[in-house]
């Protein structure tokens, strides 16, 4: 079928009735429902504009030959004849190259107004007005990339997606499918950052599809625009303090904030699962401390550096307020010493009883297991032998409470141990019961006992120790423990 044919023209359709032939056809041959289909189309209505073109020139050259052979080349022009080689002039039927000429100078031609035309004339008319046809050897992929994501950053995605459409030489399969690859590949590792719309665009232009780059496009975008919404943080602190170089005293302005850490942390974590790694963009001593921060296991200098920070701060906020507080003078350097010591107080043993809980709960094989669970033990005796040394039965107290407490779960077995322990102050040693008060014994027996007894239930059966919580025979000597208290109360 002759591309006259196809676009159902006759054959010597002048160039407006092809475009509009063309512009009818490309309803029904769409490049995005029939690739082939409208390349087919493409080139035959390139054909049949280098037909009337080359019929144009032949008759304003005045060709004596063209109104003998008219029904000759009418034939011609529906055969299947190939394009001339691109910068080349059509050749005429005897072998002559003939020109193309531009509109101005077709029309002073037929009004016999043009001047003559030099031979270079008219070379460089020829050279000008050669049909234009792409070849892929001259395809500049580098200048097609910048351009491509100049237009996706500052372009809606629908206009990406028509400047795109009307590019003639990506109607082309092998080369559409090629520049593809190499646009996706390139994306993905050269750390460019578009808009997802856009990235979808380009995903329907070149019929490509990649999760994985989507991934990491969207990770990049947010990264950029600083906005974190979908991850669960509207604002854009936490982003910021990401993606700012390391310095230490911003660092620890940020980790006295509370709660920021663990937002942080979380932050980077999600971010860097999204993207199958650290994003570019992030600071990796800065994701490294928060994630390190936000572990309640965590005991290092950097857990201890915010609580002095903090401590500091409110004993100094007191000491200037402590006159607007309070209806009565107080002194200054007093005031500030209560409020910062019981404030470094809570902190330690708020981080202490995370700490233990957090290892408590570890998952590990059992030995390491068991040493984890055993640590609340030590702890408890480190309180009492503490007091005891020191002969001053408060220091028990924030040692003992965290070991006791690590147990919350098993509220009423650690409730009866407790009050069992408070039963056997008077017990002890005289040098003993005078310098470790009953509370402080009550709380370290919580963890000694819910041990002991977990530890015998265990040795019987050949468990490790972990598997032994919550077992009868520990709750039947709590239950002892219990009626111990309740004989010493009676008696």
């Amino acid at each position: 079928m002759s591309a006259f044919d196809l676009l159902g023209v006759p054959g010597d359709a002048d160039e407006a009735t092809i475009k509009r032939a063309y512009a009818r056809c490309l309803k029904a041959n769409r490049p995005d429902d029939d690739a082939e289909g409208f390349q087919r189309l493409h080139e035959a209505y390139q054909q049949a504009l280098h037909h009337c073109r080359q019929r144009a020139t032949a008759t304003a050259w005045g060709d004596p030959e063209d109104k003998e052979g008219a029904d000759d080349r009418h034939d011609t022009a529906h055969a299947e004849t190939a394009l001339p080689e691109r910068g080349e002039a059509p050749a005429t039927p005897d072998g002559a190259h003939t020109v193309l000429l531009d509109a101005e100078q077709l029309e002073a031609l037929i009004a016999g107004d043009a001047p003559a035309l030099s031979s270079a004339g008219i070379a460089a008319a020829a050279a000008a007005s050669a049909v234009p046809e792409y070849e892929p050897q001259r395809f500049d992929f580098d200048a097609f990339f910048a351009e491509t994501v100049a237009r996706a950053r500052r372009a809606p995605a629908n206009a990406l997606a028509g400047w795109l459409a009307s590019r003639d030489d990506l109607y082309h399969l092998a080369l559409k499918q090629s520049v593809g690859d190499a646009l996706f590949q390139r994306l993905g590792y050269d750390g460019v950052a578009i808009p997802p719309p856009a990235l979808a665009a380009l995903e329907t232009f070149f019929g490509q599809q990649d999760y994985w780059l989507a991934q990491r496009m969207v990770v990049r975008w947010a990264i950029e625009q600083e906005d974190t919404r979908r991850y669960d943080e509207p604002r854009p602190l936490a982003i910021r303090q990401l993606k700012r170089a390391f310095r230490w005293p911003q660092a620890l302005a940020i980790s006295c904030v509370p709660g920021l850490s663990t937002r942080i942390a979380r932050l980077s974590q999600r971010l860097a699962d999204d993207y199958g790694g650290l994003p570019e963009g992030l600071d990796p001593q800065q994701a490294g401390l928060f994630q390190q921060l936000a572990r309640k296991d965590y005991l290092g200098a950097w857990r201890w550096w915010p609580v002095l920070v903090r401590t500091v701060v409110l004993a100094l906020a007191a000491c200037l307020f402590a006159p607007f507080v309070f209806a009565q003078s107080r002194p200054a350097l007093q005031t500030a010493l209560v409020v910062g010591g019981g404030a470094l107080a809570i902190q330690v043993g708020w981080r202490l009883m995370a700490w233990l809980h957090a290892i408590s709960l570890g998952h590990a094989d059992a030995t390491r297991e068991n040493r984890r669970i055993l640590v609340p033990v030590w702890l408890a005796i480190a309180g009492l032998a503490l007091a005891a040394v020191a002969g001053v039965g408060w220091l028990a107290y924030p040692l003992v409470v965290p070991a006791a407490l690590v147990h919350w779960r098993r509220s009423f077995d650690a409730l009866r141990f407790l009050l069992g322990g408070i039963a056997m102050q008077p017990l002890l040693p005289t040098a003993l019961s005078e310098s470790l008060p009953a509370g402080a014994i009550g709380f370290a027996m919580v963890p000694l006992g819910l041990t002991l007894f977990d530890g015998l239930c265990a040795r019987s059966q050949r468990i490790p120790l972990s598997a032994a919580i919550g077992n009868r025979w520990t709750t039947l000597a709590s239950y002892a423990f219990f009626l111990g208290w309740v004989l010493a109360r009676v008696l």
